[in-house]
């Protein structure tokens, strides 16, 4: 009756011994992957991006150009499309350049967007997204509705920057006045507030949205046109996969 008893202690003792091991197994496995997700989230959190242009007001000289249906960097099409009724003299506000002396034209950037974060900001693109305006004297909000008119239209208001890749620390602009500017015809628009939607990726493909508040003042002189426009503070930053 004793040994029975020894052989089944053995046996169980066995069983305890593997059941330890499994355990001891999982374990070990359980804070390998627990490790490897805290490096590899070390090394997005050394490689995030963080885009936002530099606080401050600047005022730019502007030009008025017979570019009719035209505008830089748009699909004529959708031009076209979205903007039967210009004619082909209609003038558009543009950043006047100034010519060196070698006759190069010195161009105009439009904002300092500067890369803060630790990590390279990939395919960078910002949307001038107007949320009240003032025209001709008059103020007057744009909700969801207006931004289907041609003016407010994301697509049309949306911009590559200068430079589409920024490393830690480096800055870019803007090549441009958004189109809600560029295709003011009539010279009416007086002010703009709303928000800058600045978008990128980082090198593991997740994309990086930051909000950044404007305001915007033209001032249509006969000889020295201007656009004064205030970078504000930012007001979002979201992160998501792609």
């Amino acid at each position: 009756m004793t040994s029975l008893n020894l052989v089944d202690l053995a046996s169980v003792a066995q069983v305890a011994i593997s059941i330890f091991t499994v355990v001891g197994v999982i374990s070990s496995l359980y804070f390998s992957i627990r490790a490897l997700r805290e490096v590899q989230m070390d090394r997005r959190q050394k490689q995030r991006p963080h885009l936002s242009f530099v606080s401050g007001g600047y005022r730019y000289p502007i030009t008025f150009v017979k570019a009719g249906k035209r505008i830089p960097g748009v699909d004529p099409k959708s031009v076209e499309r979205y903007f039967p009724d210009l004619s082909e003299d209609a003038e558009s506000v543009r950043l006047k350049s100034e010519k060196n002396s070698d006759d190069t034209i010195e161009p105009i950037l439009v904002g300092r967007l500067t890369n803060y974060g630790l990590g390279p900001a990939l395919e960078i693109n910002v949307t001038w997204v107007a949320q009240e305006v003032k025209i001709g004297g008059e103020k007057f909000k744009i909700d969801d509705s207006k931004r289907q008119e041609a003016a407010y239209k994301s697509e049309f208001n949306t911009m590559p920057s200068m430079t589409s890749h920024l490393m830690a620390e480096q800055e870019t602009g803007l090549t441009r006045l958004p189109t809600l500017v560029e295709k003011d015809v009539e010279k009416k628009l007086q002010r703009v507030d709303g928000y800058l939607l600045i978008k990128c990726s980082d090198v593991f493909g997740t994309s990086h949205e930051f909000k950044q508040s404007f305001h915007l003042f033209t001032g249509y002189e006969f000889d020295n046109s201007w656009c004064h426009i205030t970078f504000s503070k930012l007001l979002l930053r979201q992160v998501g996969d792609l």
